[in-house]
């Protein structure tokens, strides 16, 4: 949750009077700085250069990590998050525990593996490769590349591959594989990312230095919403944090280890296997406490969607009893999951309609006038649109030709309609646009101005028809002709 501060209020005056029996009187006065309020416990502070808060944002536990496959989960002694907020006017650094940080500036510099559009109007998925010496450094592209090929197969992100980016790290390590501390092993290698076996204590628990994972996330790709570690080492393994996730690449389930990591790190869905232990604390979208009532009502009954025990935890519930990529190894997610997925897919972008011709708020309409809009959705469509003027529905194409004269409201609609998701609270895959229109003094100033002015009476008439062509290109209206007899 974030605070703001006005800056307004950051000073004071300290005014020294005296009172009497005769009344009061100013003596002096001073402005006085106001002391620098202090962030909340584990709040990351935003200030001006005069130590003045601006805002400040929650910084989130990211010690969590687990593994699919070998239902353990641990929470690790220590880890790194990103923390992301805004940066309001006369902002000039942040501090959190004491420590004063002023931030840095620094460019995308990751290769590209396949763009699709704007960072900031686009999902921007990023691979980080350890344990490739520099002569490995192909491998690791070729790792990625199938790595992404089959992340992409998957539904939804297959339907909606048009709005990711795919981004690629490259950095070599001294040393090929990954530290092993499993089994009672102590093989340390000397590797970009300091990637490891034994995290926390699990053998097949796969964790990286934190800071040096994403501190070069945050100076290659600041703006990314999923990251992936690919480990070049042949032992079983993975992690799925929500800050990032790891896997091993080795054939045939590196690909599905990624896979089932990547939907912590992006979605936010959790294990649907069981750790092995109770808690009440939270839930999670695919986890819920409540069988009777889970968020997933709308699926029961369907797809085999119901609720099962246990979900991460022995007394949360699971949509399906095996149909899910986030309890087993397999290539789907269940209905519940995919659902989730979409919702994230839209969450991650700025809004549906990243556009509008005319860009004015406010169009005097004269003429023939197109009215379109840019809008993000599945690939090649798949969006729906509904035109309404004051209300009445005019038009349900992608975009709108008013041929005349024409006032009033003019609302545009956009949803993706996807039968993948059935509950959508939030309204993230919906988005409105409206332009005011105005015809005044260009057509008839009196009765209804998006109808024509009518024709004048002159005496014996025969009534013929001619078309009119109307308000939208989509309505032909029939108008009465009147031609005057010689």
């Amino acid at each position: 949750m974030l605070f703001l501060l006005s800056t307004t209020q950051a000073a004071s005056i300290r005014a020294l009077v005296e009172v009497d029996d005769t009344g009061v009187r100013l003596h002096r006065a001073v402005i006085v700085a106001e002391e620098a309020a202090p962030a909340a416990p584990g709040e990351l502070a935003i200030r001006d250069g005069e130590g003045r808060l601006l805002a400040s944002v929650a910084v989130e536990d990211a010690r969590h990590r687990s593994v699919v496959g070998v239902g353990e989960a641990v929470v690790l002694e220590r880890a790194f998050a990103l923390v992301e907020a805004p940066w309001p006017e006369g902002a000039s650094f942040v501090e959190l525990g004491g420590l004063e940080l002023a931030p840095t500036l620094a460019p995308p510099s990751a290769v590209a593996v396949s763009e699709s559009g704007p960072d900031d109007e686009r999902l921007d998925i990023v691979y980080l490769g350890d344990g490739y010496t520099a002569d490995q450094l192909d491998t690791y592209a070729e790792d990625v590349d199938r790595i992404s090929a089959y992340l992409m197969s998957i539904e939804p992100y297959g339907a909606y591959s048009g709005l990711f980016n795919i981004w690629r790290i490259d950095e070599a390590s001294n040393e090929s594989g990954a530290s092993h501390y499993d089994r009672g092993q102590n093989d340390a290698r000397d590797t970009a990312y300091g990637c490891f076996y034994g995290c926390g204590g699990i053998d097949r628990l796969l964790c990286c230095d934190d800071q040096k994972v994403l501190g070069a996330v945050m100076d290659q790709v600041p703006g990314a919403d999923g990251v992936l570690v690919l480990v070049n080492d042949p032992t079983y393994g993975g992690a799925g944090g929500f800050e990032y996730a790891t896997s091993y690449t080795a054939n045939p389930t590196g690909s599905l280890v990624a896979a089932h990591e990547i939907g912590h790190s992006l979605v936010g869905l959790w294990d649907e296997y069981s750790y092995g232990q109770r808690w009440q604390g939270s839930e999670g979208p695919n986890c819920a406490l409540d069988g009777d009532d889970p968020p997933w009502s709308a699926w029961v009954g369907d797809q085999d969607v119901d609720a099962y025990t246990p979900c991460s935890y022995l007394d949360h519930h699971r949509p399906t009893q095996w149909d899910c990529m986030m309890n087993t190894l397999q290539d789907d997610y269940c209905a519940v999951c995919r659902e989730q997925a979409v919702l994230a897919i839209y969450e991650h972008l700025p809004r549906i309609v990243l556009s509008k011709s005319p860009a004015e708020t406010e169009v005097r309409v004269s003429e023939a006038t197109t009215f379109s809009v840019e809008a993000l959705g599945p690939d090649g469509g798949g969006l729906s649109y509904l035109w309404t003027l004051d209300g009445e529905v005019v038009g349900t194409d992608a975009s709108l030709v008013v041929e005349s004269c024409a006032s009033g409201a003019l609302t545009l609609e956009v949803w993706d309609g996807t039968p993948w998701v059935r509950s959508d609270p939030e309204g993230k895959l919906r988005d409105t646009v409206t332009w005011q229109l105005d015809c005044s003094g260009a057509a008839s100033d009196t009765g209804d101005p998006r109808r024509p002015s009518p024709a004048p009476d002159c005496g014996g008439c025969d009534t013929g028809s001619s078309p009119w062509i109307g308000l939208f290109a989509a309505l032909i209206v029939v108008v009465p002709r009147r031609r005057c007899l010689q």
